[in-house]
């Protein structure tokens, strides 16, 4: 599903910002939309690039899926994906990319970008945390207007058709620091 994703942004033409690992998910998709022609650019702090990219030193030589660009902390790997990217979408992961999704979604709360956040929902794997979304605004912890921020599609159609049709829901919030950070000079996820 992953490679389906990656084929099909390159279909329509978008290039992928991502996090600078090589296995897993997000290997995968680097991994296609690479050697399918769309560009690629992996931001990955040095201090985990061992933990990510272990083939970098095991393997002489081992090809790169496009460019990489080492940063000093997550804080800065986080704020250049912003920065490069024209919106978000999010495939199953563990702590870091739920993480990565709430920040992601917190900025959209407060209108610190108008970005699309998508999720992945491959094999129904985000169901329980749309459920708790659900709870949340059930239980006035997270404002109804919300809800929209996040949206889920579970084919990669379904998921590029989302993020092209994307509406920013309203924010009580004005915290969008600078013009330069909200607009990306490409077409990347």
């Amino acid at each position: 599903m992953a490679r389906e994703l990656g084929l099909e942004m390159v279909k329509r033409g978008y290039g992928l910002v991502y996090g600078g690992g090589s296995f897993g998910l997000m290997g995968v998709i680097a991994q296609t939309v690479h050697e399918s022609g769309g560009k690629v650019i992996g931001v990955i702090p040095e201090a985990i690039k061992k933990i990510e990219r272990p083939e970098l030193y095991t393997v002489p030589n081992e090809k790169i899926f496009g460019e990489e660009i080492v940063v000093q902390d997550m804080h800065t790997r986080k704020a250049l994906m912003n920065k490069l990217s024209n919106g978000f979408i999010t495939l199953p992961g563990g702590y870091g990319t739920m993480e990565e999704l709430l920040e992601v979604t917190t900025w959209s709360q407060l209108n610190i970008h108008e970005k699309p956040v998508v999720l992945f929902n491959m094999l129904g794997y985000f169901e329980y945390l749309l459920k708790f979304i659900e709870h949340s605004i059930k239980e006035r912890f997270v404002e109804e207007q919300c809800q929209g921020i996040m949206v889920a599609g579970s084919t990669a159609i379904e998921v590029l058709d989302n993020f092209e049709n994307y509406k920013v829901p309203p924010s009580h919030y004005n915290l969008n620091w600078t013009e330069d950070a909200s607009q990306p000079k490409e077409d990347f996820v």
